[in-house]
């Protein structure tokens, strides 16, 4: 069973204006996330993807639908019962909402205290996971003290200060630098492995989700776009949307202006190999070329890794024989997705798209 489960969800607001039609933020989603799992959920300004979280922790209800947590369905929890569900679940911010007036200890604290942990637990508890964050030697600073990668530490230690099962992370890194996005992403991650808590990080960066997340659901419009794997996602996009966010991390199929200018400058058959984990490598590609004496450069593309397993788009400008080119892209085609670009020269007699 899930941890949580979205079953054709639904999130309205009213309409800003009279005879305007309810701003649906959330639309129909249906989507399964497993325990234990770090789930990325990617989208575009106004996506929908805020919204969708905030509904796990009924900061916002839920129009109509059903959302299951940990087997309870939360749109019929009393007050009460959504309380108690809050309390299993913690959520770190974007622009880190920690109390100036309080110390970081204090900041940590405060959900304990609303939890009524006796102060003895609550300042062991305290004292752990300023530890476990690398903060303790700031247990008495005030927050304007810290810079803001230490604040998102400390951010994160208050969201784990009851014990929660699931944690939320809203943009939680997009406020900062590289190297210090680098570091809250690695306390995520271990707050994963070493904890067991189950993870949803909304972000619109596709880095993030590279780098910690399990699964990903991509949102446009208040749906989910597509999901699943993380790796099968992004080395085999199926909808636009999806191949627009992975083309920011990894060069894929030449179209429109990058096509043209590399024909102006490789005049020869253009030919981009998409390829996955084991299907082809490079040794092999040009090993097939060079076989059929085809003279052979690679003119772009790129190649990611992900969780140790690879994938990629290569380009590559052919010169030779047009039947040794059509039939070597034939026989890669076999093991990986071929794309013929065609060619400038008048000479060429390759079908456009024949390889594909």
């Amino acid at each position: 069973m899930p941890l949580i489960e979205f079953r054709d969800v639904v999130k309205e607001y009213p309409a800003p204006k009279r005879g305007a039609e309810p701003i649906r933020a959330v639309d129909g989603v249906t989507l399964e996330i497993e325990a234990g799992s770090v789930t990325g959920i990617i989208g575009y300004s106004g996506a929908g993807k805020s919204t969708l979280v905030r509904l796990i922790n009924a900061l916002e209800p839920v129009s109509s639908g059903e959302l299951i947590v940990d087997g309870t369905d939360i749109t019929k929890l009393s007050e009460r019962g959504l309380r108690k569900l809050r309390s299993g679940i913690g959520m770190v911010f974007q622009q880190f909402n920690l109390f100036s007036s309080r110390t970081v200890a204090g900041n940590i604290a405060y959900p304990l205290h609303l939890a009524k942990w006796p102060k003895a637990e609550r300042d062991a508890r305290v004292k752990e996971l300023l530890d476990w964050v690398g903060l303790a030697d700031k247990a008495n600073a005030h927050p304007d003290q810290l810079s803001g990668g230490q604040k998102q530490r400390v951010g994160i230690a208050r969201a784990l200060a009851t014990k929660p099962a699931i944690l939320l992370a809203d943009e939680a890194t997009s406020a900062l630098d590289p190297q210090t996005t680098s570091d809250v992403l690695e306390l995520l991650k271990r707050a994963n492995e070493e904890l067991g808590i189950t993870i949803i990080v909304i972000t619109h960066e596709m880095d993030v989700v590279k780098r910690i997340a399990t699964d990903v659901a991509v949102m446009e419009k208040g749906r989910i776009v597509e999901s699943g794997k993380v790796f099968d996602v992004f080395s085999k996009p199926e909808n636009p949307a999806t191949a627009r966010f992975v083309e920011t991390i990894v060069e894929g199929v030449p179209r429109g202006d990058s096509l043209a200018l590399l024909r102006e400058r490789h005049p020869g058959h253009l030919a981009t190999v998409s390829f996955r984990d084991g299907d082809v490598d490079q040794r092999d590609l040009f090993r097939r070329f060079g076989a059929a004496r085809i003279d052979v450069e690679l003119v772009a593309g790129g190649v990611q890794d992900i969780r140790g397993r690879s994938f990629g788009h290569l380009t590559f400008e052919l010169e030779g024989e047009p039947d040794a080119i059509e039939r070597t892209l034939r026989e890669i085609s076999e093991v990986a997705t071929v794309t013929y670009l065609g060619a400038a020269s008048a000479s060429a007699t390759i079908r456009e798209g024949g390889a594909e």
